[in-house]
């Protein structure tokens, strides 16, 4: 059951929001550009019609959660400025006197009654707009990502594992009080000390306790004097992980227990605890098409793929061109890009030079796809070839393996340039080398060299959602709700950028004439 929506006819009608709030006002400008009127459909399966208080109407709520985005506002702050601010009230539809709910009713609809995926389907409503709008044309794409700080305090490792242990020593003491006496378990605090202790001190010890407690609290479940509740089950299954992480080899490592999905994520000489926020982006509108949000630690180019099957799968979109960096340069990214027929602009990363810094690299060779031969600078063909797969840091990558003839290597005047073996050179090229090739050849060209310098754009969006739209910082913990923050800061910087492209000066009507 919803609550009957308001005509925003109360004490004066409109005149105190024709009088006071600018018709240039960015929520003017919103409300005059985008339709949100789709959200009742949308979410007409979370509300039961004849049954239960009345809940405030979903588009109201809507509107609440973007202005939380558009102004920075909290919870608490939104609902605050909602009582007072005139520009507020005109863009939720509010009478001048009208009242407005309680601020926990925001979080309640957020997360209970949308939800990521309802949140994903209003942000590709929104899209949809654009695309009937002939903002979205999918002519020519970019794609990039932005870090995204998780809601937490970056503790030490001591501390990491005692916040783990001390949140298990406390759920079992919720179920039986004498549980931690039976089980000559201590009290667990963690002090400042802990929390900002060096790397590895006092790490061992309290690895051991955190060894012990699990190993009791696995005794106390067996025994049945401590039942498995879904809060302790996690708190054992965090703590399991951050004892885990402390082997050799782990990459995938706990950062708190606080926010158990939160990941260390490096870029160059950046490094921050939290997610990432994946993007695609309109080349000419800067509007944005497509959204993910994963762990600090995944990379950059295996989203690609993700990102254009939503908005393949939304709006049956596939764009002519795409431009990227260098991040999303493997092979099988170009692959995909092939198979759609997408023409890419994406920036290759130089190979390293194994073999020495002074001699020719992989790219000096040229490759002949069409006769599978391989010819070096000195103009001499590869005697024989053979598969091979190297295997990389991440993954194994198919390839052809060229050797040249020992002969005529060590009679070549380019010897000391190429080989310092008297084995003669072999040369290693990916199964991918020729649509490497290609867009050597494509960046090479004046559409290439146009695609790469306008892929500034979507720093424009980056810096918008970064700095006006609340993004860099997650407001909220878990993966699931930091998508949520991703698509909610996407909409807000979506609807914005519509304002700015489709709002028009309104016609004043005409002044009456005067009589003669």
């Amino acid at each position: 059951m919803l609550k009957p929506r308001s005509p925003q006819s109360s004490f004066f009608g409109g005149y105190l929001y024709d009088r006071i709030v600018p018709q240039d006002h960015l929520l003017r400008k919103i409300n005059a550009v985008v339709d949100f009127s789709f959200i009742h459909e949308l979410v007409k399966d979370r509300y039961t019609p004849d049954f239960g208080r009345p809940a405030e109407d979903p588009e109201f709520m809507l509107r609440l959660c973007l202005l939380q985005y558009l102004y920075g506002d909290s919870d608490r702050q939104v609902i605050e400025n909602a009582k007072v601010n005139l520009a507020y009230k005109y863009f939720l539809g509010l009478g001048v006197d009208e009242d407005v709910p309680d601020f926990t009713t925001v979080s309640y609809f957020r997360t209970v009654r949308l939800g990521e995926e309802k949140f994903r389907h209003i942000f590709e409503q929104v899209v949809r707009q654009c695309i009937d709008k002939g903002l979205v044309t999918g002519k020519r794409q970019i794609v990039d990502s932005t870090h995204i700080i998780a809601d937490i305090a970056v503790t030490s490792l001591t501390g990491l594992v005692k916040l783990c242990r001390q949140n298990v020593v406390r759920e079992m003491e919720r179920q039986n009080a004498g549980i931690t006496v039976k089980t000559a378990c201590d009290e667990v605090v963690c002090s400042k000390e802990d929390r900002f202790a060096r790397k590895e001190e006092h790490l061992d010890k309290e690895l051991e306790a955190a060894r012990a407690l699990l190993d009791r609290a696995t005794g106390e479940l067996k025994q049945g004097t401590l039942k498995v509740t879904p809060q302790l089950k996690s708190n054992l299954e965090i703590l399991e992980k951050a004892v885990a992480d402390r082997d050799e080899g782990v990459k995938d490592r706990l950062v708190s227990p606080v926010d158990p999905d939160a990941r260390i994520g490096r870029k160059e000489s950046k490094r921050w605890a939290g997610y990432k926020g994946h993007m695609v982006i309109e080349e000419d509108s800067e509007i944005i098409t497509a959204v993910e949000t994963t762990s600090a630690n995944r990379d950059d180019g295996n989203q690609l793929k993700v990102l254009l099957r939503h908005q393949e799968k939304a709006y049956s979109l596939v764009p002519g061109e795409i431009s990227a960096d260098k991040a999303y340069d493997s092979g099988a990214n170009l692959e995909l890009l092939d198979s759609k027929n997408i023409t890419g602009h994406i920036s290759l990363t130089r190979k390293a030079n194994h073999i020495g810094p002074d001699l020719f690299t992989v790219e000096d060779f040229t490759y002949d796809p069409d006769t599978n031969t391989l010819t070096c600078p000195a103009r001499h063909t590869a005697a024989y070839s053979r598969r091979a797969v190297c295997h990389g840091k991440h993954s194994e990558k198919k390839g052809v393996v060229f050797g040249f003839s020992p002969r005529l290597c060590n009679g070549c005047t380019l010897k000391v340039q190429c080989n310092r073996s008297n084995k003669g050179r072999a040369v290693y090229i990916s199964y991918y080398e020729p649509l490497f090739q290609s867009m050597r050849e494509r960046l090479a060209t004046e559409a290439g060299q146009e695609a790469r310098h306008k892929r500034y754009r979507i720093e424009h969006k980056v810096a918008d959602l970064a700095r006006y739209c609340g993004m860099r910082r997650c407001r909220y913990r878990g993966l699931g709700k930091a998508s949520i923050h991703t698509l909610l800061a996407a909409i807000a910087s979506n609807v914005k950028r519509m304002a700015s492209l489709l709002w028009e000066i309104p016609k004043s009507p005409p002044e009456p004439s005067l009589a003669a």
